[in-house]
């Protein structure tokens, strides 16, 4: 009788959890399609604001930029799990890329750059397609390796004027990767450029450069090949895990019942032939 009504009890806590789970699946998925209708919209923005500033439309894409502006400002952070680190990264990105589209003293490359980190960023956002920034990867490397190659020769005018092209284009994918990658993982790459940066007038007195830069160039095959993210929902796996533990337990208890049964049921007929 125990047994059955334990079965019973949990039959009863499945049916009362399963209403729940139901429910927040959909708030979380009505809040996930939310965000990706507005993110969606600013990374179409985005593009168009770089693609402005390409064609040198300068007004226009100040004119974009204005309206982008007052779009995110409809995003508020616990709404949209954006940390402060978050809203940080992306307004500081926001006001370089701005004041590119108005700076009268900036190149059309460097105006081109600073948009297009703009944009590799705000594409993170927008989880419906394969990051942009994943197709970064030559333009970061090939002056890494190149600064290598004059580091061996001891050409170091060539190292500088490569450390200086391998900057332009890190600077371009960095926000992306510090909105994108696990935290521990950027910031090694980033300690390892702030190293080379340090020495880089005088890269003979530090005494593991070539090392720091066979490391970075294994890093960056591990940055551009990791496209596995974890979108497990941790509530979820929560809940299923107790029901499934409960009924783990359940089943235990009930087979564990039924041996002390028997157990007893022979002691009982061993004596009855004693």
């Amino acid at each position: 009788m125990k047994v059955r009504w334990l079965l019973s009890l949990l039959t009863i806590i499945i049916l009362c959890l399963l209403p729940l789970m139901t429910a927040s699946a959909e708030g979380e998925s009505g809040l996930e399609e939310s965000d990706e209708q507005l993110w969606r919209e600013l990374n179409r923005t985005s593009d168009t604001i770089l693609q402005y500033v390409k064609e040198k439309r300068y007004d226009e894409a100040k004119q974009l930029m204005d309206y982008f502006s007052k779009q995110f400002l409809n995003i508020r952070s616990a709404d949209y799990h954006l940390s402060m680190n978050d809203l940080r990264v992306i307004v500081s990105t926001y006001e370089t890329a701005d004041g590119a589209t108005t700076s009268m003293s900036m190149s059309h490359e460097d105006r081109v750059r600073a948009v297009s980190s703009f944009r590799l960023l705000v594409d993170v956002y927008d989880s419906s397609e394969r990051y942009l920034w994943k197709g970064t990867k030559e333009s970061v490397s090939a002056p890494l390796m190149e600064m290598a190659e004059a580091y061996e020769k001891k050409d170091w005018g060539a190292f500088q004027r490569l450390f200086n092209s391998f900057l332009k284009s890190y600077e371009v994918v960095r926000p992306a990767w510090h909105a994108s990658l696990e935290p521990h993982q950027y910031q090694r790459f980033d300690s390892q450029v702030v190293y080379i940066e340090r020495y880089r007038q005088n890269p003979e007195a530090a005494s593991n450069l070539m090392e720091t830069m066979a490391v970075m160039l294994s890093d960056l095959d591990a940055i551009y090949s990791n496209d596995s993210e974890d979108t497990s929902d941790p509530s979820l796996i929560w809940v299923i895990l107790t029901i499934g533990g409960a009924i783990v337990f359940a089943l235990t208890y009930a087979g564990w019942k039924k041996y002390r049964g028997q157990q007893k049921e022979g002691k009982i007929r061993a004596r009855r032939w004693e």
